[in-house]
């Protein structure tokens, strides 16, 4: 019963993946000009990952986490996901911040 349910939500997450990129493709064909902002995103997101990696050095995989099959690798990406949460969440309330005190002045 199980694998068959897991079966059906891998069926429906692909159904929902196809979908998403199909309407992004035609989306992006009617409106090229509104892909330069998505890539712009997308191209921010990467840079934020690479600068999160390149200073996560992964040296704190000792030799008790070592027990715990977690190498130098894995705990690099570890820290890479913690720091572009960290850094994204910096960029969240920077922003919340701004568009509030520029409403606030703007009146």
């Amino acid at each position: 019963m199980v694998d068959t349910g897991l079966y059906i939500t891998y069926v429906l997450i692909g159904i929902c993946v196809i979908g998403i990129l199909g309407f992004s493709v035609l989306n992006i064909a009617k409106n090229p000009g509104g892909a330069k902002s998505a890539l712009v995103g997308i191209v921010g997101l990467i840079v934020i990952f690479g600068l999160t990696y390149a200073l996560s050095d992964g040296t704190d995989a000792t030799t008790t986490y070592a027990k715990l099959d977690i190498t130098e690798g894995t705990s690099s990406r570890i820290g890479m996901g913690l720091g572009t949460f960290y850094v994204l969440t910096a960029a969240a309330i920077v922003a919340i911040l701004y568009s509030e005190v520029s409403r606030l002045f703007s009146k």
